[in-house]
């Protein structure tokens, strides 16, 4: 037997054994994939062990993200970090091999990965970004940024949508240095997969304009190993290899579905070790470290290569190595100073503020990206003078995503790690629940992604209740670790950046269609997410955010001139004030006998805020098809109908 197939039953058995000590996982992918994954490590994934964030580095992503344990094993084995004690402790709390791939807690995680497709559109986004600062740094015989982006995918990964938006979107991009490794074992959880799912993979690859490789046999390693190295080659498109595996390969299961996620009894590991020969899988021997040390000095070769490579490159290049140190360069932004006074003072609609901003900050961070599905006019959200980004253009600062809002979001998550900077991404508000999964894992992996929405109440008007949003902010502020931003002017959007650009977390602005009247609150005061905007002590307290700020202010006014003193506060973000000390918390909420929250939502979370005894003032009902002054009335969002249910409660 040669050392090659000696590496991969070991790879097998370990996998076995860490999920059956963890008495949970996929042992159906994990052996049966083996093949692909030990080929990846040892022939073509170029890694610096030492350095994580060694930026030339090769990107692997996991979108089957159930591997995991063949994932861990294979960078236990190749010497990537992983102790003994560690594969031991997989799936067990707090250790850093757990059951899915997660991004900050193990050094080599390049993505969160779990939810089925997302991890093929995180991988089409490192792709843009490789090709981002390819074209802008890269000249000849100096390939600084050359990497190539791995993705590993089953066969659930490419029946999802999000897959199918991010593949597309791929191939017209040329993304020629994005290799997908398929696990084509045509079994899913409930059976095969031919159940569901009667397509011709490689023709729809090739017609989505990817470069298609078929191996047939997924578990012989020169095949494998030389289909990754045709890929490698591909000028012009991006890379699909369907390698036909079996699932749970060797088991007594091997081929049925019944083998996904059940893991071997402690007898049949036994019987699985001794067909394969090994006794003990955490013991490498002698000739199989051999390997792993062969991989590490081709892969230190390779590196000594580029630092000499990158040497002359600074010294030959002054000006061109400049701008590089300046485009990866983390300098501390000051949102407040982005825009002059006379800008501010201005009665602007939050996606107009919002687009003047974005051209300033573009100006400050080279590498703040991103796009929009289909929608530049209506949301504004766009780099004036960044350019679009095509196969043709690589350095445009601008990506037009279509229609294709699940993917978008994936794809901005991937490009905000390989950048390590912020990007964006909009659509109307009330298609953030196409996105919902995106905002998610950016949250979960706590990565700066900024989702920015327009048309953020039912004031959108005509085009009726299905692009008015009134359920759309209590679910997004449902999300842990994300900053939900509804700004009332200008400046407030500001301020509501600069908490974002401090942060350094997701962020979702909801920003409005029509004109707002500029308030110009204190931006000490904005950091704070709530704060008090006019009024000290009274008999109603009005909290308030977006849109809906002016017209609480002009409620105050009414209520004051009929001798009932009132209170308003501004709320642009709930998460920021959460964060603050109690006493300033209870001290703002303490300022009216009567708390009011008014909001153009359907959100419950104002409970937290207003207590059972308060009046929560909001949209109960999906919108209506008509004008939005004309919806103000109907939904009694009008100065006059909020004073008047104000009055009866106080009555009471």
């Amino acid at each position: 037997m040669n050392v090659n197939q000696k590496c991969i039953n070991q790879l097998r058995c370990l996998s076995a054994e860490i999920i059956t000590n963890a008495k949970s996982g996929h042992p159906g992918v994990a052996l049966g994939a083996t093949t692909i994954m030990y080929a990846l490590f040892k022939d073509h994934y170029f890694y610096d062990v030492k350095d994580h964030n060694f930026m030339a580095r090769d990107r692997l992503v996991l979108s089957a993200g159930h591997a995991s344990a063949l994932y861990y094993s294979a960078a236990y084995m190749f010497n990537f970090g992983l102790t003994e004690n560690d594969l031991k402790n997989f799936r067990k709390l707090n250790s850093i091999t757990p059951g899915h791939p997660e991004y900050g807690v193990t050094n080599f995680v390049e993505v969160s990965t779990g939810p089925l497709g997302q991890g093929i559109a995180n991988a089409v986004g490192m792709a843009i970004g490789q090709t981002m600062v390819a074209s802008r740094f890269n000249i000849n015989k100096y390939p600084v940024f050359d990497n190539y982006t791995y993705c590993f995918a089953g066969d659930g990964c490419l029946m999802e949508g999000v897959a199918q938006e991010a593949i597309s979107l791929a191939g017209t991009l040329k993304l020629n240095k994005l290799i997908l490794l398929y696990d084509y074992n045509n079994i899913t959880i409930d059976g095969k997969a031919e159940m569901a799912n009667s397509e011709n993979v490689a023709k729809k690859f090739r017609a989505m304009n990817w470069n298609v490789i078929t191996v047939n046999n997924g578990n012989n390693y020169f095949f494998v190993t030389n289909a990754i190295a045709r890929a490698k080659k591909s000028k012009n498109k991006p890379t699909v290899i369907i390698f036909k595996t079996q699932i749970g390969y060797g088991t007594q299961n091997a081929g049925k579905n019944t083998i996904h996620g059940k893991p071997l009894s402690v007898e049949e590991l036994n019987e699985y070790k001794q067909k394969f020969g090994i006794e003990n899988p955490y013991l490498l021997t002698k000739e199989i470290k051999d390997v792993a040390y062969k991989t590490l000095q081709r892969n230190n070769l390779q590196l000594e290569k580029w630092n000499n490579m990158f040497a002359v490159y600074k010294t030959s290049n002054p000006e061109l190595y400049k701008q590089l140190n300046a485009f990866v360069e983390n300098k501390s932004i000051d949102a407040t100073k982005l825009l002059k006074d006379d800008v501010i003072a201005q009665n602007l609609s939050g996606r107009d503020a919002n687009e003047l901003i974005l051209k300033e900050l573009s100006s400050k961070m080279p590498r703040l990206c991103g796009g929009n599905a289909d929608l530049v006019p209506s949301t504004k959200v766009y780099i004036k003078e960044g350019g679009d980004y095509s196969a043709q253009n690589r350095r445009g600062k601008n990506i037009h995503f279509g229609i294709r809002e699940h993917a978008m979001g994936a794809v901005c998550n991937g490009l905000t790690i390989y950048l390590n900077n912020p990007t964006f991404c909009s659509t109307f508000l009330a298609f953030s629940n196409y996105m919902i999964p995106p905002i998610r894992m950016s949250a979960l992996m706590n990565i700066p992604t900024l989702f920015m929405y327009s048309h953020d109440s039912y004031k959108v008007g005509e085009d009726g209740p299905t692009h008015q949003c009134v359920d759309q902010l209590g679910q997004l502020r449902l999300i842990p670790n994300l900053n939900v931003f509804r700004p009332c002017d200008t400046k407030e959007l500001l301020g509501c950046y600069n908490i974002a650009l401090k942060d350094k977390k997701p962020c979702v602005f909801a920003l409005t269609k029509q004109n707002l009247t500029n308030i110009s609150a204190d931006y000490t005061e904005i950091q704070k997410g709530g704060y008090i905007l006019a009024g000290d002590f009274g008999e109603v307290e009005i909290l308030a955010t977006g849109s809906e700020v002016e017209l609480a202010l002009k409620v105050k006014n009414i209520l004051d001139g009929q001798d009932i003193k009132t209170v308003v506060c501004s709320f642009p973000c709930l998460e920021k004030f959460d964060a603050q000390a109690k006493e300033y918390q209870d001290d703002v909420l303490s300022r009216g006998k009567l708390l009011v929250s008014l909001e153009a939502s359907n959100d419950n979370i104002w409970y937290k805020y207003i207590g059972k005894d308060g009046l929560k003032l909001s949209i109960e009902d999906f919108g209506k098809s008509a004008n939005g002054s004309v919806l103000d009335d109907y939904f009694g969002f009008v100065p006059t109908g909020i004073v008047n249910k104000i009055k009866k409660i106080l009555k009471n």
